[in-house]
């Protein structure tokens, strides 16, 4: 809480308010003598905090707030310029980080790095003036993370009155990740070189930039309408593997964008109803590109060769004996000259969707909605081509081009029902329907050019071209049905039923019928003032999955209480349990999610504060897996009849366990008015195994352990001046050994030193 403060230095009173003037000028607010000569800043009052960032609902009727015209006169400290009341404030400063360990996991996991930053500022301005405001208003904006953070967003809204109300968004989020465990081969040390791979051959360091713009015209009134456009676009490098006797390493350069159009209108009819539509168009762009990388070698010519990830004696891959007596490599082995490959792919979606809501009956609630979709994506001019050698089918170079074209057509909506029955008594009826069809047909022709050396230059030729036609389409019905019974005035319970019915068919001649049926009950106790307790259940039972891992039984158990000791004292609880299971022959896929959390606040006014918290979640799943493997590993069983005829003649569980507790600490001190200051203790720790199919597999991050201790302090040191410092800790370890590759384990130290102005 802070109180009035006298106004800042006149050299920043005269840049603030040149800088609104700019604003409202470019905005096309009329600025006369009188205002010039009234814009002269008074002593700013009470300071507003900086907003968050706001999030971008998908497009819904959008509630604006009026300014009514007995809004209370401002307050003489209030900062008014133009006939705004107007509130400004900028967080600047910057991180010192210091790191240790692996810098890889570091990037991936925080991705804060040493630099100056925008760390956060926010504008308010709200209309105080006599009449009515020209353009908005009021309009506030927000925005956090600019100068390098791995996340920065931006927000900005305005509206005037009754006639349109617009928020925007703008986010970007760079997206590392480089966990050397994924797709890695795990290189025997044995091999003969040892060339072991110390990244993920999967990496990817790409951005992301989101922007959603949405208005909404005449929010208020009978008829109002909104627009709204989103364009999300990701781009950067990357890198991924093909195999083509080789396993090679590929960089990957995405570019794929999605821009929406949205417009809607709402129609209400009378206070109680509402009837709206909705116009979507999609459109998706797919221009992500492979090509090659990795070319370490050279054949006996000069050329250069890669010979893959996998580059292993013990394997015998890419071949027995890959390299000649001079480290030239040997021309006969699998390898790669050269490859490429794109698929620029495209999609056009329109949707259409009618809703409506209305509780002008009675007793009666009812809302609904049907909507329909013909998306459309075609490819049109795919190409790939493979310059080296496949060994085994003499294979010494390859051309694939092409073109697809797949249409989904969707039908969905749903209806609800709510009865009032009585006072205490009331039932609801929800129906959900839903029916895709996706068609779609390709071809492609492939030119293969035999070779057995990668010396020799292609031989003869053979081409082949394969047109093929697919299709998958389901239909979904479902009911639910619920009574509600508010018992006393303390207890209510609700029970009820699900039925779904799934229907799936493809070109492969598949029907596939699933019925499933459903027990729900739940209630709501407070029996005290200062005691609550929630209860949920739902029990499921399936005559046939689509996939193995789909449960044919599952119940889902929801435990939820609060109690009140005293007014600066709460405890709550939490127990969430989900079991699964596929238990057929051939699957007995099993699988349970059981979650136990904990949690107290402690509150004595606004000096201090204390809250505690811990969780226990335990993830288990097993199923059913055959497979081929020279050696078998330790864990291999016979696999059943049907998998060795599959040529997959050995089973395991596939086991999956990661029991994970997280606990943590936080406190809050303001000994003294001027002086805010927070610290606590954050760690999480998994102890998991999983099944071992690759002899060199280990643990990683299944058997590790993250701690992030913090500390914050801020100070106001003059008026409207406040000094901010912060600390971080990000430990990461883990107990196992690393394997063939680096070690993942870091420390890192982030400090953050900052200056808070509002004006």
């Amino acid at each position: 809480m802070t109180n009035s403060v006298p106004s800042p230095s006149k050299s920043l009173r005269r840049f603030s308010g040149t800088c609104v003037v700019i604003a409202l000028l470019l905005c096309g607010y009329r600025v006369t003598p009188v205002a010039m000569a009234q814009a002269v800043p008074p002593s700013p009052g009470k300071m507003s905090s900086p907003s968050s960032p706001l999030s971008v609902s998908p497009p819904a009727p959008a509630a604006a707030t009026t300014v009514s015209p007995n809004t209370a006169p401002p307050t003489p400290s209030d900062n008014i310029r133009y006939g705004y009341v107007i509130h400004q404030s900028i967080d600047f400063g910057g991180h010192f980080v210091s790191k240790s360990g692996s810098g890889a996991m570091y990037d991936t996991l925080v991705n804060i790095q040493s630099g100056l930053r925008i760390l956060d500022s926010s504008l308010s301005m709200l209309w105080a003036g006599t009449g009515r405001a020209l353009l908005f208003d009021r309009l506030s904006t927000s925005s956090f993370g600019y100068g390098g953070d791995p996340n920065s967003v931006s927000s900005l809204n305005f509206s005037r009155g009754k006639l349109y109300d617009f928020r925007g968004t703008f986010r970007r989020d760079r997206q590392y990740s480089d966990y050397d465990l994924l797709a890695n081969p795990l290189i025997p040390p044995a091999s003969t070189p040892y060339a072991p791979v110390l990244t993920s051959p999967h990496l990817f360091n790409t951005v992301r930039r989101m922007t959603d713009l949405n208005l909404t015209l005449e929010p208020l009134a009978r008829f109002s309408v909104r627009l709204g456009y989103a364009h999300i676009i990701s781009q950067g490098p990357s890198f991924s593997t093909v195999h083509e006797g080789a396993e090679g390493l590929l960089a990957q350069f995405w570019r794929n964008s999605t821009d929406t159009w949205t417009g809607g209108l709402d129609w209400k009819l009378n206070p109680h109803t509402t009837i709206s539509y909705d116009e979507f168009i999609m459109h998706y762009k797919g221009d992500t590109r492979w090509e090659l990388a990795g070319l370490n070698n050279v054949l006996s010519n000069g050329t250069p060769v890669a010979l893959g990830v996998d580059l292993s004696s013990v394997w015998a891959s890419p071949c027995a004996a890959p390299f000649n007596t001079n480290s030239t490599v040997n021309p006969a082995c699998n390898g790669f000259l050269g490859y490429s490959r794109s698929a620029p792919t495209r999609t056009l979606s329109p949707t259409e969707q009618l809703r409506f809501q209305s509780a002008s009956i009675p007793r009666f609630t009812t809302n609904g909605r049907i909507l329909y979709s013909a998306a459309t994506s075609t490819l049109n001019n795919y190409n790939e081509t493979f310059n080296g050698l496949t060994s085994r089918s003499n294979l010494r170079e390859s051309i694939v081009t092409g073109f697809a074209r797949i249409r989904r057509l969707n039908v969905n909506g749903d209806l609800s029902m709510t009865w009032q029955i009585t006072p205490r008594l009331a039932a609801t009826n929800l129906y959900n329907f839903s029916d895709f069809r996706m068609p779609g047909t390709n071809s492609f022709t492939e030119t293969d050019y035999a070779g057995a050396s990668m010396l020799a230059s292609p031989g003869a030729e053979t081409t082949t071209t394969t047109p093929d036609s697919q299709f998958l389409n389901q239909k979904t019905k479902t009911n639910t049905f619920l009574l509600i019974l508010d018992a006393t005035p303390r207890a209510r319970i609700d029970g009820g039923f699900r039925y779904r019915s799934r229907i799936i068919t493809d070109a492969g001649g598949d029907f596939i019928p699933i019925h499933e049926d459903w027990g729900l009950f739940g209630m709501a106790l407070r029996p005290t003032s200062v005691l609550r307790f929630n209860f949920d259940m739902e029990v499921m039972y399936a005559d046939m999955s689509f996939t193995r891992i789909s449960p044919r039984q599952m119940q889902h158990y929801i435990v939820r209480t609060t109690y009140k000791a005293r007014p600066w004292l709460l405890f709550n609880g939490t127990i969430n349990i989900r079991e699964s299971r596929n238990n057929v022959q051939t699957v007995n896929h099993l699988e349970h999610n059981r979650d136990f959390s904990f949690g107290t606040s402690i509150t004595r006014g606004e000096r201090w504060s204390l809250d505690l918290n811990y969780s226990y979640d335990d993830v288990f799943s097993s199923t059913l897996e055959c497979y081929a493997s020279t050696p078998a590993p330790p864990s291999a069983t016979p696999a059943p009849a049907v998998c060795i005829a599959a040529a997959t003649p050995f089973a395991s569980t596939g086991y999956y366990n990661a029991p994970t507790q997280f606990a943590s600490l936080g406190l809050m001190l303001s000994p003294i008015k001027k002086l805010h200051m927070t610290g606590g203790y954050r760690v999480s720790a998994v102890d998991g195994s999983t099944d071992t199919i690759n002899i060199r597999q280990v643990p990683g991050s299944l058997q590790s352990q993250c701690h992030t201790p913090y500390a914050n302090v801020a100070y106001d040191f003059a008026p409207n001046w406040t000094w901010k410092g912060d600390y971080n800790y990000y430990g990461y370890g883990e107990d196992g050994p690393s394997g063939p590759t680096l070690p993942r384990s870091f420390h890192g130290n982030v400090c953050t030193l900052a200056i808070h102005y509002a004006f």
